[in-house]
């Protein structure tokens, strides 16, 4: 099986929907977050973990990806 490269188009609609995706995660776990800090009082390390590997991961990810095609441009 060969996979074909993805024409410009569907490059668009797959980088609209990822950020689409991340935006729904990240307001549900900051929702979650708020609210397990309201009830209990505690920052849970597990939920901030998550939300700062994952933003971590599409910041960086963004920054790399930039950089490879202003670099490719030159």
């Amino acid at each position: 099986m060969r996979l074909k490269k993805a024409d410009e188009m569907e490059m668009v609609i797959n980088f609209k929907a990822m950020r689409l995706s991340w935006v729904f995660v990240n307001i549900a776990l900051f929702i979650w977050l708020a609210e397990t800090i309201i009830k209990s009082g505690e920052l849970p390390f597990i939920l901030f973990t998550i939300i700062g590997f994952q933003n971590l991961i599409f910041f960086g990810s963004k920054l790399y990806m930039t950089r490879k095609m202003s670099s490719n441009e030159k």
